[in-house]
């Protein structure tokens, strides 16, 4: 009996030390997820944000192929597939992108980070209309959280009017062209492969982009210093590649739930990073309003949706 107890014992000892590695790791993608903001502001400044999203691209596209062909070359997708993929691509590659890096030139990376937390709320509300599904008072109270949120962030405690710029309007853009998109990869996911889905729309996503291209912008990348362009190759590389595949791992092992408690972070370390990087200092308001934010999201996402009693 003691012998049984002791192998429960070690066997819970080394979960233990196995979901403290997985956390280890999730901690470390949200972190990288919030550096884009900080880097992105950085990078901006050098290149011009058509330019950077392309470059940005080639890159990602680059190590997805080396990483995913393996799993793509046999795979055939029908045409109808293949437009919606084409579809996916534009909406959450090319414009989330494009959106993201035009807005990080008219506002700072963490009033970019905290409007960008509400992508699992706007998710949530997406698939309200589109799926039908039921919702409880939670998510209502939810959505009105995270506007008042928003409100004070974006008012910088001015007046409690919701005073949106160009820059907190495009990162609006990018969190709801990738909301959308997300929900185009869940019904994509019941016929194609993830790594399939990935490649393919990343691709489109490139391919689309061309046509928003000036030359102009792409003549001035080559004096650009050569620091910028190793931040945007390690940061594309690492964010949209690297952390993308451990974050996968990572709910394999600890399920959804738990991973989407990390993503709640990514505005707080996104502070941590914008101070430390940037000098920049957090606002009561933006402190404030991340509380709404945050709070609201894990209302809505999380005691939102209506179970079905069995």
């Amino acid at each position: 009996m003691s012998g049984l107890t002791d192998q429960q014992v070690s066997y819970e000892q080394q979960k233990t030390e196995g979901n403290a590695k997985v956390y280890a790791i999730l901690l470390f993608c949200v972190t990288c997820y919030a550096s884009m903001f900080v880097f992105g502001t950085i990078l901006v400044d050098a290149f011009h944000p058509v330019a950077l999203a392309f470059i940005r691209l080639i890159f990602i596209n680059a190590f997805l192929l080396i990483i995913g062909w393996r799993f793509i070359k046999g795979e055939r997708v029908p045409l109808k597939l293949l437009l919606i993929l084409a579809i996916a691509g534009f909406i959450g590659i090319t414009l989330s992108h494009l959106s993201l890096y035009t807005g990080l030139q008219h506002t700072d990376p963490i009033t970019a980070a905290l409007i960008y937390a509400l992508g699992p709320l706007i998710t949530s509300f997406i698939t309200f209309f589109y799926l039908k599904e039921r919702r409880r008072i939670y998510f209502w109270i939810g959505i009105i959280m995270g506007i008042i949120g928003v409100t004070f962030v974006v008012s910088e405690g001015n007046s409690l009017s919701l005073q949106i710029g160009k820059g907190e309007f495009l990162i609006g853009v990018t969190i709801s062209t990738y909301s959308i998109y997300l929900v185009i990869v869940e019904y994509l996911a019941r016929y194609v492969k993830p790594m399939v889905i990935t490649v393919y729309t990343s691709v489109f996503g490139l391919i689309l982009m061309l046509p928003f291209i000036r030359l102009e912008s792409i003549r001035h990348v080559f004096s650009i210093d050569m620091k910028y362009w190793i931040l945007l190759i390690v940061t594309a590389v690492l964010t949209n590649g690297f952390c993308t595949m451990l974050w996968n791992v990572a709910v394999q092992q600890v399920g959804a739930s738990t991973s989407s408690i990390f993503l709640n972070m990514e505005p707080f370390a996104a502070m941590i990073l914008g101070y430390l990087i940037l000098q920049q200092i957090v606002e009561p308001i933006q402190l404030v309003g991340s509380i709404f934010i945050i709070t609201g999201v894990v209302m809505g996402t999380r005691f939102g949706k209506k179970v079905h009693a069995l």
